[in-house]
């Protein structure tokens, strides 16, 4: 018996000595599945959030039997975990970060160009809203808009996403074209002094020109768009909740124009998600992420579905959210849309939802 209980004892013994090395093993473990970073984001499905309760229009009206949602994607940098997730699950997938992030840029710069965007996106809603609602529109173009600084280049640390280029060398730079045919006359290590505004101050800038990646022309490096001042005949408030990107365009739009029209509730009482960019014409532009969108939308309980039928992809973004509809068995009904006109006739059609029986 004493034996006996002598070896149990020493079971006991070296059992306790080795729990301090599993714990370390764990925590090893642990810290490379989670802090062990990949060269990969990862993409999966965000939300459908309705609009309403977003948007605000002077004298509009909020009467809406349904609603109209924009909906969301969940993007982050892939840590070991996630890109195992991503392996497995249908709903989720990984991207190359210099596919989301440029070259050279931070996380800060990617988050303040997708704000940028989703900015510009609301004020091309609200023109095209108001002009469908039959209400004079101003557009003017402001200057050159920073939307990305490109590694090596004379803008990189210098020029911020966001400033917005007024002239340079006292020439008046209203948009693009204006600042590349200025920059054409020119040639490398001229230097030129760039007046921008940045947080909504004037500031001048001395760049030497250099030959850019592409073109060997010179230039300053800069991922340029056109910064434009609308100007509408109402007040809209527009809280975004931090949601960047433009893919927000084509909803934002109907919300504000049903909030302008007296006539019809647009909804019919349905749910409508949807997605796609919107065009100062009023044109509908193809999107990413739409299968997680699809998603998104139908575990809210959306039962209209609108999607780019865009041919800018070998598939269009409606024929990428059909077969994801039909992947996860969803009920709702995918339509195509080329402009905001399609979106509105296919409404317009359709039978108020009380009126089915259910």
């Amino acid at each position: 018996m004493s034996e006996e209980r002598l070896i149990t004892r020493n079971r006991s013994g070296r059992g306790s000595h080795s729990i301090p090395w599993l714990f370390v093993l764990a925590v090893v473990l642990l810290g490379t599945v989670f802090f062990v970073p990949t060269p990969y984001y990862v993409t999966r499905p965000g939300s459908a959030i309705e609009l309403a309760p977003m948007i605000d229009v002077e004298g509009g009206k909020k009467d809406e039997s349904g609603a109209f949602m924009l909906t969301t994607v969940r993007m982050g940098e892939a840590n070991l975990a996630w890109y195992l997730y991503a392996q497995l699950s249908p709903n989720a997938e990984l991207m190359k970060k210099e596919l989301v992030v440029g070259s050279g840029e931070s996380n800060e710069d990617f988050t303040r160009r997708e704000l940028a965007v989703m900015d510009n996106s609301q004020k091309i809603a609200e023109a095209v809203a108001f002009r469908l609602a039959g209400y004079d529109v101003k557009i003017e173009n402001q200057g050159v808009w920073v939307m990305g600084t490109i590694e090596g280049m004379p803008a990189k640390n210098v020029l911020q996403i966001g400033d917005v280029i007024v002239a340079v060398d006292g020439r008046p730079t209203r948009e693009a074209k204006d600042l590349l045919q200025y920059l054409s006359t020119k040639k490398q290590g001229d230097q030129v002094e760039v007046t921008l505004i940045r947080d909504g101050r004037e500031e001048k800038r001395t760049l030497t020109l250099a030959p850019l990646p592409d073109s060997k022309t010179p230039g300053l490096g800069i991922r340029p768009d056109n910064k434009q001042e609308i100007i509408v005949p109402k007040q809209v408030s527009i809280s975004s909740q931090g949601i960047g990107g433009p893919s927000a365009g084509l909803m934002m739009t109907l919300e504000i124009y049903d909030q302008l029209n007296q006539e019809i509730d647009l909804t019919r009482g349905y749910k409508v998600a949807g997605t796609g960019t919107i065009s100062p014409d009023g044109s509908v532009g193809r999107i990413g992420g739409i299968n997680h969108k699809v998603v998104a939308a139908d575990e809210a309980g959306a039962d209209i579905f609108l999607a780019p039928d865009d041919a800018e992809g070998p598939v269009s973004n409606y024929q990428e959210a059909l077969e994801t509809a039909k992947r996860i068995g969803s009920r709702m009904r995918v339509v195509p849309v080329k402009t905001v006109d399609d979106a509105l006739a296919f409404l317009k059609a359709q039978k108020p939802k009380s009126s089915y029986s259910e």
